[in-house]
């Protein structure tokens, strides 16, 4: 019988999060822990290969270092360009109906967008472990995905946190990203986060929005989140590649550039 795509996902992650942190395993370890034959940790072990997260060799696998994740920590972030992801968070808030669901992940510009979300009458669907600090009106109904809690982005993930996404329907998705560029979509550059934010965007019937400073695009990173194809909305500041922002304008997406 074929395995659906959740459970061939959610045992690859097991076996990267085995690896992530023991650096290394063998096919004969892997196959005793995950329960499945050796030629099923092959196969697995040769889809993250294809995804760069480790190298193949005889027996086993180890973690592809040049590819490790440039994973800032989000108080960090949120010193970085401060005032330009309030004016990009207050506009994104400003695309917001009342009454809408509307999912949004984690890092601090979207925690810019909930802050402005609090004059409003909406439900916040987020995977951001950091929400409470950014939503304080009892006119915002906050639901965190819960799940494993990354520690230094702030982020929520794995199965539980997907289990909750793929249970709610939204009117609309807001998303921070690493990266946005014409050619890639968005991009990130932590792989267990990539899940969320399809999740969130396959769940939402309005506009997906991408709230990305200037220095995010143009750029990518080690995966693919959001296809250019699935993204209405990108907002953005001044200092974004012009000739980038042209380029992703021509392939159908409104960019609404914020003054700073």
């Amino acid at each position: 019988m074929n395995q659906s795509k959740n459970v061939i996902q959610e045992r690859q992650k097991r076996l990267f999060d085995y690896i992530t942190k023991h650096n290394s395993i063998k096919v004969s370890d892997a196959s005793r822990m995950l329960q499945v034959s050796e030629l099923t940790v092959r196969r697995d072990l040769a889809e993250l290969e294809k995804k760069n997260l480790v190298q193949r060799f005889h027996g086993g696998a180890a973690l592809n270092t040049s590819t490790a994740d440039y994973d800032v920590v989000v108080e960090e972030k949120k010193i970085l360009n401060e005032h330009i992801k309030n004016c990009i968070g207050k506009k994104a808030a400003s695309l917001v109906q009342d009454g809408s669901t509307v999912f949004l992940n984690s890092g601090s510009t979207t925690l810019a967008v909930m802050k402005y979300l609090n004059s409003r009458s909406v439900r916040i669907m987020t995977n951001n472990a950091l929400a409470p600090s950014s939503v304080w009106s009892d006119n915002v109904e906050l639901i965190m995905t819960g799940g494993e809690c990354r520690s230094r982005s702030k982020s929520l993930v794995g199965s539980y946190a997907l289990n909750v996404v793929n249970s709610i329907y939204g009117n609309a998705c807001i998303l921070g990203v690493n990266g946005i560029s014409s050619t890639c979509g968005t991009t990130t550059s932590v792989y267990q986060e990539t899940s969320i934010n399809e999740a969130m965007v396959k769940r939402c019937n309005g506009p997906v929005i991408i709230a990305a400073d200037g220095s995010k695009v143009g750029k990518s990173y080690n995966f693919i989140s959001i296809p250019i194809q699935d993204i209405d909305i990108l907002i953005t500041d001044p200092s974004a590649d012009p000739a980038e922002l042209e380029k992703i304008a021509g392939k159908g997406i409104k960019v609404i550039t914020v003054d700073i």
